[in-house]
């Protein structure tokens, strides 16, 4: 455990998966994330109303990112260090997009139990998501650790009819610089997001963004842990 520190290897607390609880230990992420040792993770998306057409943030991920380089994402997304209680989304959004939201600007759509293994990986997280309505000019928004080199608007409807077939359509992309318009299609996306796991995760997501959208308040949750 002292040799983590030393490499100042992120730390994480690890959580009973049964009930779903931190248990007050904490584990490197690295050895989290190979032995399945649950933890939690923050999601946040960002929402749009476009002249009554809602659209969703998704951040382009940098290109020398260990996993999924170049892909993208999740408005805002990171694991919660040990230790830190309070105010975990607004510290990743800040580092990654600019902005700092209040809880009270937030929807809270709870927690999603996400389990995943593959040879390389055993990941078991609790995702706390949240949604923002937020219309500021896609180009108000900075990417401030490196890890995040873009953002780009893509239409609801789109995005709903991707997961569920292959096909291409325009977004708005903002680089940091300028505004650009740009094709995708899955390969552009984290693969993830269109594998079995996370479909209730994504029926959540889209249904609270078209409430949130309309009403400007969400009523869906994620399925009871």
């Amino acid at each position: 455990m002292t040799d983590n520190f030393k490499t100042n290897e992120e730390m994480l607390e690890e959580w009973d998966w049964r009930k779903a609880q931190p248990i007050g230990r904490a584990v490197p992420r690295s050895t989290a994330h190979k032995e399945g040792i649950p933890h939690e993770g923050v999601h946040l998306w960002i929402i749009r109303n476009q002249k009554g057409y809602p659209e969703i943030l998704f951040q382009q991920r940098a290109k020398h990112k260990d996993t999924y380089p170049d892909c993208l994402d999740i408005t805002v997304g990171g694991h919660v260090p040990f230790g830190v209680n309070d105010n975990k989304i607004q510290k990743e959004s800040i580092e990654e997009i600019g902005i700092s939201p209040s809880y009270k600007e937030l929807a809270d759509l709870g927690y999603f139990r996400y389990e995943d293994r593959s040879e390389s990986m055993f990941h078991r997280e609790f995702q706390h998501v949240y949604l923002l309505l937020d219309n500021r000019p896609i180009d108000e928004y900075s990417f401030n650790d490196g890890e995040v080199v873009a953002i780009t608007s893509v239409p609801l409807d789109d995005l709903e009819l991707l997961l569920k077939k292959e096909f291409s359509f325009l977004a708005t992309e903002y680089d940091g610089e300028r505004i650009n318009k740009k094709h995708l299609s899955r390969k552009d996306f984290h693969p993830l997001l269109f594998v079995n796991i996370m479909s209730e995760y994504m029926r959540v997501v889209i249904e609270g963004a078209k409430e949130i959208a309309c009403k400007g308040y969400v009523t869906v949750k994620m399925p009871p842990l």
